[in-house]
């Protein structure tokens, strides 16, 4: 792949903001949220330029009043907003879709002694507010919402809670018109390997209408961060050549087995099978 950093948009309309980080740097990085250790966060921090002292550079800020815990708010705003770029930045790798816009809130900054707006500066300042879907992907015939979480250790209704937002968010956008599949991937810490996850996403599969053509799907970080790798260290050529297509094809399977798809696994599988096709044509 010729171009290591990935151009996402923020929000539909919006300036475009180049991730500095590449694929792997991304899904290893990934590894620091589980954890939640405040040294290597804010190492990711830095990297991005939400630590405070950049934030203060670029006038990227947020007004917190005085009162210390409300400061110590800045971690979590960081954290979650972190997940969302990185979330839309690695799959930014897997296709070429029309626009991955990142609904983060974002400030757009001027430089120093600048009055020129090429010369201005879009930066991340806060995740996504809950009228809208964390990332939106759309592609020519389907349409992929994200919805993470950076929570530590989410509980039941943490996990119940983020699952009927992603269903939330997809009726909104259907009721505002669009006819075309729409498949939410959940990211957070709960993985489907457990049984009380996947009871959870069942409930909320059962709601759903066939007709709705909404379909959902759940993944944890630590795989999120895994299938990142896994593209960047051997399916790299494959990443390249998958289209649309394909990818829809990979969604299909992953909803077709309800509970029990798993999107990560199935992609590899589709990167694995082309891979082999490749070099069977040699001899």
């Amino acid at each position: 792949m010729d171009k290591k950093n990935k151009t996402i948009n923020i929000g539909k309309n919006k300036d475009s903001y180049e991730m500095p980080l590449n694929l792997l740097q991304m899904s290893t990085y990934l590894e620091y949220f589980s954890p939640n250790a405040d040294r290597e966060l804010n190492e990711i921090f830095k990297k991005l330029d939400l630590d405070s002292s950049s934030r203060k550079k670029y006038d990227n800020t947020i007004d917190f009043k005085t009162d210390e815990r409300e400061r110590k708010k800045l971690r979590n705003i960081n954290k979650g907003l972190t997940m969302e770029l990185f979330a839309s930045g690695m799959f930014g790798y897997i296709d070429h879709p029309v626009e991955v816009n990142a609904n983060c809130v974002v400030n757009y900054t001027q430089s120093e002694g600048s009055t020129d707006d090429m010369f201005g500066r879009v930066m991340p300042c806060n995740f996504a507010q809950g009228n809208v879907p964390d990332v939106q992907i759309d592609f020519e015939n389907y349409m992929v919402l994200l919805e993470v979480s950076a929570k530590y250790q989410p509980s039941k209704e943490d996990y119940n809670k983020q699952l009927n937002g992603a269903l939330k968010h997809a009726r909104s956008i259907r009721k505002n018109g669009y006819d075309k599949p729409i498949y939410c991937l959940l990211i957070n810490e709960r993985t489907l390997d457990h049984v009380g996850n996947k009871y959870e996403l069942k409930e909320v599969l059962d709601d759903i209408n066939s007709s709705e053509q909404i379909y959902i799907t759940a993944m944890s970080i630590e795989e999120y961060s895994a299938l990142g790798k896994e593209m960047a260290k051997t399916y790299e050529a494959e990443i390249s050549n998958l289209s649309s297509d394909d990818l829809h094809t990979v969604f299909n399977e992953t909803v077709k087995k309800g509970i029990y798809g798993r999107f990560d696994d199935l992609l590899v599988k589709h990167f694995g099978d082309v891979k082999d096709q490749e070099h069977g044509s040699w001899f």
